[in-house]
């Protein structure tokens, strides 16, 4: 690995992006309009509790995807970084001599949390107008941001619509923003060689990345050797392992020379004290992840499906015939080839999604909420609270309930993390679910809603006749 040395800092100046200038308008009201779609009262006094997000969950062909990170300058400011590309907004024009535009919103806020009673921190809102180019560039911008110290509120929550107006489309977006401790992710900035804020959750194998610290002169960087292990079951008794691991130090970064090439994949952490856990992993992939197209890609995901012994018997094949095991695996299960492909298709999709949704300090597909998510599909209903999210699945007044609660932890190397609370319970839907992507079934919602149909139908045969005569 090598150190590159860069002073670049141009924000704002980059070729083939297209930067525009925005207007900044700050109202104590744009929270409300942040999210009028999803709730009707005023959140301030209903806070977000009872909003179902499941609509962040579902799959979508909506092409508002912006990337966005939330950084720390002081406890009391911040930066709200964005990138979108062009290319996912509606052109119109009002004439044939009229330039083909785009016109965008971003409606940003931060709050004390999702559960009540909110306090809003600061808010406002932009408005953007994007000529159409021959290029599809990228919009990227920082806003600046007011977030009052309080020793009360050590996690804040950001959240960012972005809204485009020609098609009345938006997406919304939420993240923690930790200020706990200064050496916590948050407040580390990370750039290009052109000074232009990288908002990515994950690099690839030869990008350049240049990293700060408003704190610190130096910032150390070691290497990860072991990759993170695959969720456990929900029934488990066994606690996940949420530690750093083998690594080795690389070196350090320093204001005046604070780029290096990320040569190879892995993980990278950075900190700016090594006798502390503090500091943020940086995922580096050397395939086109969140993407499932590689043959090697194709195991690891069935460890959900697959029994130890089975599992260990497809690892310890060469490289070059995992494609055809999966192959295999599948066909064995679907009983054609019209019907495997229909699996494959459903199973990887939801493994590409659940990196897209919940990648952290390893794939999303490793973590809690992908290995429900791949199984059991997107849940139709989500609720937040300011130390948990709530998945129900079906009807949540059904005698068979379909409950997940993922708690919020922080971890001091990788900001927070949702873990399942794991319960025996869980064992007979987990294996009612495994047992129909066995037998060559998409396990859904449907699937779900006919076993609680079933299920509450044999408790009311069961009950004693009432005669109220």
């Amino acid at each position: 690995m090598r150190f590159l040395w860069s002073n670049a800092r141009s924000a704002m100046q980059k070729n083939g992006i297209n930067y525009v200038n925005c207007l900044k308008s700050i109202a104590g009201s744009a929270l409300v309009l942040l999210i009028a779609t999803a709730c009707k009262t005023s959140p301030v006094k209903q806070g977000f509790t009872n909003i179902n997000f499941s609509n962040l969950y579902q799959p979508s062909e909506t092409l508002l995807k912006p990337d966005v990170r939330f950084q720390f300058l002081t406890h009391d400011s911040a930066e709200l970084h964005y990138k979108i590309s062009e290319g996912q907004f509606l052109y119109m024009r009002d004439s044939e001599i009229d330039d083909f535009i785009a016109n965008v919103e971003l409606h940003y806020a931060i709050v004390t949390g999702y559960s009540p009673p909110v306090q809003i921190l600061d808010s406002g809102s932009i408005k953007i107008k994007i000529k159409k180019s021959e290029q599809n560039g990228k919009i990227i911008g920082s806003i600046p941001i007011e977030v009052k110290s309080n020793e009360n509120i050590p996690r804040p929550l950001g959240l960012l619509t972005v809204k485009d107006l020609n098609r009345n489309l938006e997406y919304s977006f939420f993240e923690y923003l930790d200020r706990s401790s200064n050496q916590s992710r948050t407040f580390f900035n990370i750039e290009d060689s052109e000074g232009n804020p990288l908002v990515n959750k994950y690099f690839y194998s030869g990008d350049t990345i240049c990293v700060t610290h408003p704190g610190s002169e130096k910032i150390f960087v070691r290497y990860l050797f072991e990759p993170f292990h695959v969720a456990q079951p929900p029934f488990s008794n066994s606690q996940e392992e949420l530690n750093i691991g083998k690594v080795k130090y690389l070196g350090y970064l320093v204001k005046d020379s604070s780029c290096m090439c990320l040569e190879k994949s892995g993980f990278y952490l950075f900190q700016i004290d090594t006798t502390s856990l503090e500091g943020f992993y940086l995922m580096v992939r050397n395939d086109d992840y969140p993407l499932i197209n590689r043959r090697n890609q194709l195991v690891g995901p069935l460890r959900y499906l697959t029994t130890q012994r089975e599992f260990d018997n497809l690892q310890a094949n060469e490289p070059d015939s995992l494609k055809f095991l999966a192959d295999q695996f599948w066909l064995l299960k679907a009983g054609n080839p019209e019907k495997a492909r229909n699996l494959v298709k459903a199973y990887y999709g939801r493994v590409q999604r659940a990196n897209e949704l919940f990648t952290s300090f390893k794939e999303g597909w490793k973590t809690d909420r992908g290995m429900i998510y791949i199984i059991f599909g997107p849940p139709n209903i989500v609720y937040r609270y300011n130390d948990k999210e709530l998945w129900i699945y079906g009807d949540d007044n059904s005698t068979m309930q379909y409950r997940f609660n993922f708690h919020v932890i922080r971890l001091p190397f990788s900001g927070f993390y949702h873990v399942l609370e794991r319960n025996d319970q869980y064992r007979y839907i987990w294996g009612q679910a495994v047992d129909a992507w066995r037998n060559g079934r998409i396990y859904s919602i449907r699937d779900i809603k006919k076993e609680q149909d079933e299920r509450d139908q044999q408790i009311r045969l069961q009950r004693q006749p009432y005669f109220w005569f």
